[in-house]
């Protein structure tokens, strides 16, 4: 079963970044987020003393690109940040999440017409739900197993080509755990 859940009954914390000019931004390590979907809309990796927004959250930009974020970042004003610091959401449902609110706000943002965080507070997404509860463990399973299906597919991918004598590092190996 399915149910509609506001973004705001998810999230205790919806923030838009902060504008900050491309001729402004300092060379550092923190990723700094705007809008597009080229490498996941992170444009530079700035010092600059801006916002900082935590990992395990989502961002959304004024054109409804979706992304899950697993590290600290800073953001543009053209993009919203979703996370949630009284319920530790865990990295799998954060992905099912991104994927629900981006189904929720397809197609309904351009230039024309720009999304904005504060704006989104009531928007609706599907998630999937038992004896009327959200059902984590089905969101869990589910991002679980598409992860194991695209790793068998990059892995039957290299061993066509000749490079199947790969080896994991140890960092890689703990990411897919």
């Amino acid at each position: 079963e399915w149910g509609e859940f506001s973004f705001k009954s998810i999230f205790n914390k919806i923030a838009q970044g902060r504008r900050l000019k491309k001729d402004d931004q300092i060379s550092g390590s923190i990723p700094f987020v705007m809008a597009g979907t080229t490498n996941s809309g992170v444009v530079n990796y700035i010092s600059n003393p801006v916002a900082s927004f935590p990992n395990n959250s989502i961002t959304i930009d004024i054109f409804g690109n979706t992304f899950y974020r697993d590290y600290s970042f800073g953001a543009g004003d053209d993009t919203g940040v979703y996370w949630n610091t009284k319920k530790k959401y865990s990295s799998s449902t954060m992905k099912f999440f991104s994927i629900a609110m981006s189904k929720a706000v397809y197609g309904k943002f351009d230039y024309g017409k720009k999304l904005r965080s504060s704006k989104s507070l009531d928007f609706k997404m599907q998630l999937p739900t038992k004896n009327g509860k959200i059902d984590y463990e089905f969101m869990e399973t589910f991002i679980a197993d598409l992860e194991i299906e695209r790793f068998h597919k990059i892995e039957s991918h290299l061993t066509k080509i000749g490079l199947d004598d790969y080896h994991l590092s140890k960092q890689e190996k703990q990411r897919d755990r």
